[in-house]
């Protein structure tokens, strides 16, 4: 049951709302290794960069254990990668660099990355789920 009470007609209409995305159990969640391994391998993500904050990536993760490879475009450029979970991180290396990140889920479709506590300003989209186990 959700933590928070509604009290005038304002709040009991954001409220609503607010409770409807909790039972989901998603929205404005920080997903922890459990999450991350349940939603990432085996999917297809897209985004735009959060280095340069124009160029489109989709990339598509191998389903495995806790980690595997991917492979991917950033722009026209096709690219290979290796992902892993570390402690709640998903973290992930091109070759020519890497990174962990931790990661909100906001809604099914949509991933909100974080370096350290900084909000990343581009979110990552699912566009296609991994399958379910």
């Amino acid at each position: 049951m959700p933590r928070f009470a509604c009290f005038n007609l304002v709040s009991a209409a954001l409220c609503a709302v607010s409770m409807s995305a909790a039972q989901e159990g998603v929205a404005g969640e920080m997903m922890d290794a459990e999450d991350l391994l349940a939603t990432i391998p085996g999917a297809t993500l897209t985004g735009i960069s959060n280095e340069d904050f124009r160029t489109r990536w989709t990339q598509t993760y191998d389903s495995g254990g806790s980690s595997g490879g991917s492979m991917g475009t950033f722009g026209e450029r096709p690219y290979t990668s290796q992902w892993s979970v570390w402690r709640d991180l998903w973290c992930e290396d091109w070759g020519s660099g890497g990174g962990c990140w931790r990661l909100e889920q906001v809604d099914a479709e949509t991933i909100q990355p974080y370096h350290g506590d900084r909000k990343l300003p581009n979110a990552w989209r699912i566009v296609r789920p991994a399958e379910a186990k």
